[in-house]
């Protein structure tokens, strides 16, 4: 079985924060997993997109992001470990894929005790500065979540799905994100690095998680080129997009609907099964 259960939440650099999140969260109807938020560090807010999360981060500085990956960008995802961390890292150790050391993110609750509110390790065989892979181990008892009970936003992930499929999808009818597209300059290494994580037999497609396939390319950096999700109608989605001008019109084709968002590529198209 893989290391780790799900995509936890999928993260976009970004200039502003703000036009993205309205544009989901209020014009696409999408459940809000995390209110914006505005710090001294960034200001970013969550999203919910029927099987992961979005979250919009606008950094007050991307020094840590080369010169030729400025935002905007899909700078990376997160993957939720299936069982404690420490046991996903030593099976992805054993799989030959080199795991950064566990770091916790901690702050002081209202108690004044410090304690940690979630734990990341970036899988470096998978990464680089401008596409980052990693674990995310949630703590329940974290003192940065923006609402009373206690709960992680992996276990609220479960309610929001639920909203989002109680509205149909919302108007552009999401179903979740079906495709992530990612470059490469070595396809062979990571092609062969990601069979393994996942578990995918050589010869077929990679499967991330449920109903997400991870398509890699050649390219000169390591870099996720874009998104694609899925809907219950692509003519519903259109009818919906087109009067408001949400549409790239160069990019947009029969099957395929490319969102204006950003300068970000995120695309819909039918989802399996689903009514033309």
């Amino acid at each position: 079985m893989p290391p780790y259960r799900s995509i936890d939440h999928v993260m976009l650099r970004l200039t502003a924060a703000e036009p993205l999140f309205d544009l989901f969260s209020r014009v696409f109807g999408l459940p809000v997993a995390w209110p914006l938020q505005r710090t001294a560090f960034a200001t970013y807010g969550w999203v919910h997109v029927g099987n992961t999360d979005l979250e919009l981060w606008a950094a007050a500085s991307n020094a840590d992001l080369p010169a030729h990956a400025q935002p905007p960008l899909v700078h990376g995802f997160a993957l939720e470990p299936a069982g404690p961390l420490s046991a996903a890292m030593a099976q992805v150790a054993a799989l030959g894929i080199q795991c950064k050391p566990s770091r916790p993110f901690q702050s002081t609750n209202a108690h004044g005790e410090v304690v940690t509110n979630f734990t990341n390790s970036v899988l470096l065989d998978l990464s680089a500065p401008e596409c980052c892979v990693f674990f995310c181990e949630w703590n329940a008892q974290g003192s940065i979540y923006p609402w009373g009970e206690a709960a992680t936003p992996t276990q609220r992930r479960a309610q929001h799905r639920q909203a989002l499929q109680g509205q149909a999808g919302g108007p552009l009818g999401l179903l979740g994100l079906q495709t992530v597209r990612m470059g490469t300059p070595d396809l062979a290494a990571h092609q062969c690095r990601w069979q393994a994580l996942t578990g995918t037999p050589p010869g077929h497609a990679v499967r991330l998680a449920p109903g997400i396939g991870l398509e890699l390319f050649p390219a000169g950096q390591l870099r996720i080129e874009s998104l694609t999700f899925g809907v219950h109608s692509l003519a519903t989605a259109r009818a919906f997009l087109a009067p408001r001008q949400l549409l790239q019109a160069d990019s947009t084709t029969e099957d395929t609907l490319a969102l204006a968002c950003e300068g970000l590529q995120i695309r819909l198209v039918q989802g399996p099964g689903e009514q033309a």
